[in-house]
């Protein structure tokens, strides 16, 4: 069930983040991540409640934390995926992302299978490939360091909102998403940007908090289950649906070396699930 979890994880954070790129083509990032935390409240507070979640104290600090740092670094992302392209940005996110609660777990005691370790090692290696894109000069360079950052601070609210204790259930993903709302108004006002996006832009502001609220619930009920590192490394996967749904709604292509990544990230997420 872990794994399954953050395989669903990582469909919904797919969407969601395709949904932010188009939209901060068109608005700014700012007021897409205000507007997709305000909607992920509505999904994850009524999960949390259907579940008998129980309200505790540290854990719903620790989503808080999350979320001011998720919200901040999705906003940096985004940006990087509408400057650059997702096929960049995304992986090079997604991969720090990985990493930082693999690392945190390792630390922490846990101990991976030598498959699973296997597993990982694929699938951060094959996302790291992805990130090859030849040709987009000071673009490439400005997404890749912004993607970067973004990959930081979505890496540390991956250990602070997801390393919470079972009882908690999707409590600390609604907290998250509350606390990163709150985040994102306070960033907007001091610069002077609208929280809400332009009406012809605002079903990607849906969509994406519905597919976000989801993919965070599915993370930290993931990691509750079974290990933070491995969920996470799961989870992670999805650039592999960003660059699926650019090709197909977008004007990206794949090469046939970032298709090699994403084959091989899929491969990962095999030799993680049967060991």
């Amino acid at each position: 069930m872990p794994l399954l979890l953050g395989v669903l994880a990582s469909l919904f954070i797919g969407i969601s983040d395709t949904c932010g790129r188009a939209s901060s083509r068109r608005a700014d990032s700012i007021s897409h991540v205000t507007m997709q935390m305000a909607v992920g409240v509505f999904v994850a507070a009524p999960v949390a409640i259907a579940m008998g979640s129980e309200l505790l104290g540290r854990d719903l600090l620790q989503g808080v934390i999350s979320g001011v740092l998720i919200a901040t670094g999705l906003s940096i992302v985004y940006r990087a995926m509408a400057d650059a392209s997702s096929a960049i940005a995304a992986p090079t996110a997604a991969v720090i992302a990985a990493l930082l609660p693999l690392f945190w777990d390792l630390v922490g005691g846990a101990s991976l299978r030598p498959v699973a370790a296997i597993g990982c090692v694929i699938a951060v290696g094959s996302l790291a490939l992805t990130t090859y894109s030849p040709g987009h000069g000071e673009g490439a360079l400005r997404g890749l360091g912004m993607a970067a950052v973004g990959g930081v601070l979505f890496g540390l609210s991956v250990v602070f909102g997801a390393d919470t204790s079972p009882d908690a259930g999707a409590w600390p993903a609604a907290s998250q998403r509350a606390a990163g709302f709150f985040a994102m108004l306070v960033l907007a006002r001091a610069r002077s940007v609208p929280p809400l996006l332009p009406p012809g832009v605002r079903r990607f502001g849906v969509l994406g908090g519905v597919a976000g609220g989801l993919g965070m619930v599915c993370w930290v009920l993931g990691a509750q289950q079974g290990d933070l590192g491995t969920v996470s490394v799961v989870a992670s996967t999805y650039p592999a649906v960003v660059a699926v749904l650019a090709t197909r709604f977008d004007d990206d292509t794949i090469e046939w070396w970032q298709s090699l990544g994403i084959g091989g990230a899929i491969l990962g997420t095999i030799l993680i699930a049967v060991a």
